[in-house]
């Protein structure tokens, strides 16, 4: 009689860059988000604005106005918009913009101005809420810059162009301490410029209070005041990487995540520390992302799920547009990956509650558990936003994805074929089936077999021998799950092939 044995298979980390064999992890975890013990769903995304923008989103951003009160704000190539409840208005200058192929707009908050630039128009401003942006700068220099960022009292410009200097790819140019709208350098105002000497295009500015990071394409600087003469000092931390990739630049406290041409980064201000190497790197640099498509990259911060989260187009996107989410689970190290078309992500505020939506939400006036003044209804809590192909602003809060976890291969019977007769997915709900790829040698094409159904008792029939043997689960969209744990194998073993 042959002999049953029983082995349990955790879904340990989403490792693609590790050989099959003898993968400690998963090779597959997609539209999942990772966690301590387990994988949880993602969702599909739901759309907040009912009309979207009038054509490709080039950035977003929420501010903080007088009050507390939060608005979002939001860019095109022609445009820029503030969200009015379900709908986009547009609040550009008069005019509006005429953005570049490869410009995208980025924003800060300076005090109680809302900045917006986009290299190809002049930096402009409004005051959250107001009626419309304009051009920001009154000073006799007036630098157009690609990126910004706030470091202490300072607006700070990165990537400039001006009329007497032209333009200046490596040059971080701030404005007169707490005043956002001179550019003209003057000792007693402290503005001025640093032209960096290596490391190339200025591609992102990190604002701080003590501190600035400025990221380059091939170095990373810390921008710290020191005061007059000098005001800043730059000091570069890491002269071996920056990034190609602005968009993919998001910052936590006190730290900063960026992909690197090496991979994926984190940097404490001091130095930094691979977070995808012998992980994802690989997948993300040589078999999923188009590198034709830089620009393309956008990333956010999902505090909720404690997650850093990238979205690029991938292999088999359409005409450029994003379709591919990587997820970093801070906490644990853990990542995974979303199949999610949008069109960009970014780090977003919860809007505030109106007069008309307390009505609806509560009919009787008695039972509001707040003033009608109290902070609890201005919004402002960080969350991750995306805008669609429809050009409508959103969150991931729809229905769950459809999830699929593939394992490594494994070796159930140390030297010996196993045939696999049963699978019990560890999942505690929603549609789940589970199929085997059994061969008999590494160099074998894996072929999974026809999926196979839950029963009434919480397994899966299988009949499958070979002597490496790859379990995958499939979740059906829609269903209500929390957790996907891992799985139990049940087999026998067989003699040697």
């Amino acid at each position: 009689m042959k002999r049953r044995s029983l082995k349990t298979i955790p879904f340990g980390e989403w490792l693609p860059d590790i050989p099959d064999f003898g993968n400690p992890g998963l090779r597959e975890a997609t539209n999942v988000i990772p966690d301590q013990f387990s994988y949880q769903p993602h969702k599909a995304f739901s759309a907040i604005s009912t009309v979207g923008l009038d054509a490709r989103c080039r950035g977003f951003s929420g501010a903080v106005g007088a009050g507390h009160q939060t608005y979002a704000y939001a860019g095109d190539a022609s445009k820029l918009y503030s969200l009015v409840g379900t709908t986009w208005n547009d609040v550009s200058k008069s005019g509006g913009y005429t953005l570049g192929d490869d410009s995208d707009w980025e924003f800060a908050q300076f005090g109680e101005t809302f900045v917006a630039t986009s290299y190809d128009d002049p930096v402009q401003s409004i005051t959250p809420g107001g009626a419309n942006f304009a051009d920001m700068i009154t000073s006799t220099n007036k630098p157009k810059a690609r990126h910004v960022g706030v470091v202490g009292q300072f607006l700070v410009l990165g990537h400039t162009n001006d009329t007497t200097d032209g333009v200046k790819r490596s040059r971080v140019w701030w404005s007169a301490i707490r005043d956002q709208t001179d550019f003209d350098p003057d000792a007693d105002t402290q503005c001025d410029y640093e032209d960096l000497k290596e490391g190339g295009d200025v591609q992102r500015i990190i604002g701080g209070v003590e501190y600035g990071l400025v990221f380059c394409e091939r170095a990373i600087y810390r921008m710290t005041y020191v005061g007059p003469p000098l005001v800043f000092r730059f000091d570069p931390i890491d002269r071996k990487r920056g990034t190609p990739l602005p968009g993919s630049v998001t910052s936590l406290g006190r730290l900063t995540y960026y992909i690197s041409d090496e991979g994926f980064y984190i940097t404490d201000g001091a130095q930094s520390h691979a977070i995808g190497q012998s992980k994802v790197d690989e997948e993300f640099w040589l078999n999923q992302f188009d590198i034709s498509l830089r620009t393309r990259v956008t990333s956010g911060i999902d505090p909720l799920n404690k997650t850093i989260v990238w979205s690029f187009p991938g292999s088999g996107n359409t005409n450029g547009t994003p379709n591919k989410l990587f997820i970093y689970h801070w906490p644990e190290s853990r990542w995974s990956s979303a199949d999610v078309e949008v069109e960009c992500i970014g780090s977003g505020l919860s809007l505030g509650t109106t007069l008309e939506e307390v009505g609806a939400l509560y009919p009787d006036l008695e039972t509001v558990p707040f003033s009608l003044d109290a902070i609890s209804w201005t919004g402002g809590d960080r969350l991750l936003a995306a805008f669609n192909t429809s050009q409508q602003y959103g969150t991931f809060t729809g229905a769950n994805l459809a999830a699929t976890i593939t394992t490594g291969s494994h070796e159930l019977a140390k030297g010996f074929r196993a045939r696999v007769q049963r699978v019990r997915p560890m999942v505690d709900g929603g549609a789940i089936t589970t199929s085997v790829a059994g061969r008999e040698d590494l160099q074998e094409t894996q072929s999974f077999d026809t999926a196979a159904d839950i029963n009434d008792i919480g397994d899966t029939a299988q009949n499958n021998s070979g002597r490496y043997h790859d379990f995958r689960v499939s979740i059906a969209a829609g269903g209500s799950w929390n957790h996907a744990q891992g799985i139990d194998v049940e087999y026998v073993h067989q003699g040697r092939r």
